[in-house]
């Protein structure tokens, strides 16, 4: 009987251990994610011009960051171009960041999509600033004050987004 004690706690301590760091790491990405989105400076595919996060100060800016290969991404971003359309009048503004992907490749996201917002390409600088974007998509909402108010991995519906962006506005 005492043998299989052991062995059960065994597994439960793993789950856990597992739950704590799990527990200590979201407080730790809610921590981060209350401070200042850092600034960046980045080429457009559809006319060249360039965008700096900066220029947005003021306005709820969403920032997705994607690439060309990713399935969920491309889900997501019709909704996120309906999104802009509806809000853009009401201090809202979307950034596509593309990485791992030519231009060509995001210009024929921004094609295929019929993409309203600026899809900008995206390299390592901007990655690593945002903590290294390792999974896509992943997408931060940044307030008026340029503080990040939310921090999304995953492909999320039109509706789940509008429930973040619009109290800010």
């Amino acid at each position: 009987m005492k043998m299989k004690m052991q062995t059960m706690l065994g597994p439960a301590r793993f789950w856990l251990v597992l739950i704590a760091v799990l527990f200590l790491l979201s407080g730790a990405a809610s921590g981060w994610a209350a401070g200042s989105a850092p600034d960046f400076t980045l080429k457009a595919v559809q006319d060249g011009k360039e965008y700096s996060l900066s220029q947005f100060k003021g306005k709820v800016v969403l920032i997705n960051f994607f690439t060309f290969f990713c399935g969920p991404c491309r889900q997501e971003m019709p909704d996120l171009s309906k999104i802009y359309q509806e809000l853009q009048g009401q201090g809202f503004q979307v950034l596509g960041i593309g990485l791992s992907s030519t231009p060509d490749q995001l210009k024929q996201i921004v094609t295929q999509l019929h993409l309203a917002y600026p899809v900008l390409e995206g390299n390592d600088g901007v990655s690593k600033a945002y903590g290294g974007v390792e999974l896509v998509p992943l997408t931060f909402i940044i307030d008026k004050q340029g503080k990040i108010a939310h921090k999304v991995l995953g492909a999320r519906s039109k509706e789940d987004f509008e429930k973040m962006i619009k109290p800010l506005l």
